[in-house]
């Protein structure tokens, strides 16, 4: 636990007893799943103090800031370490964070957890042979295309890592119609990478997201 240096002494005393007391509750029933989940805790000032949440509240004079670990090839079937109630789990940890904190009357004091993803090595190796499935597929299919042109018209896939109230992850289909000739249109751009993607071991693990054409 860490308390942010601009917290003045008056508060910085409620701020260690508060913390302390978040810190073991979450190390006892959150973070000491699967081999112990990785996590820091920074205490920080809150500058809206002086406005209503939406609660019409007054916000707390802190917060508290969570940094959780996710390690990615937990959560993808492929993995050696792969672990189905980790990755449900994980998926709902700030949930889990939440409800400890209510035992102890802080669940005010939460803010969106950051989430730090890590061990990812192997989904990006399976984001690489997919790309390769699909140039080659492009190309065997439309004669005339380039390997330049589809990188112009960025045609690829992207594992997306987010940022937000669960540590969602998904494959997303990128793209456009090359500017030198149509050679597909955007609906059968989308029906290719989302062929070629159910065909592939990501599917098993992870949802897609269309964002060819502008989608």
């Amino acid at each position: 636990m860490e308390i942010e240096k601009n917290i003045d002494d008056e508060l910085r005393a409620e701020a260690q007893e508060k913390g302390e007391i978040a810190t073991k509750i979450l190390d006892a029933l959150v973070f000491n799943k699967f081999g112990g989940i990785e996590y820091s805790m920074v205490i920080r000032k809150n500058r809206n103090t002086s406005y209503p949440n939406q609660k019409g509240k007054l916000y707390n004079p802190f917060y508290f800031e969570f940094d959780v670990v996710v390690d990615v090839d937990k959560t993808f079937e492929s993995s050696p370490t792969y672990d189905k109630n980790y990755g449900d789990y994980i998926y709902e940890i700030s949930e889990h964070i939440e409800n400890a904190l209510q035992y102890v009357a802080l669940q005010g004091y939460m803010e969106e957890p950051i989430f730090n993803f890590v061990n990812d090595d192997l989904v990006e190796i399976e984001i690489y042979k997919l790309q390769n499935k699909l140039v080659l597929y492009l190309q065997s299919r439309y004669k005339g295309l380039s390997y330049d042109s589809i990188r112009d018209a960025d045609i690829f896939y992207s594992f997306y890592k987010g940022e937000g109230w669960r540590p969602y992850m998904r494959v997303e289909f990128v793209g456009h119609i090359p500017e030198e000739k149509e050679y597909f249109s955007c609906g059968e751009l989308y029906d290719i990478m989302k062929d070629l993607f159910d065909r592939s071991p990501l599917s098993l693990s992870y949802d897609s997201e269309d964002f060819t054409c502008g989608n």
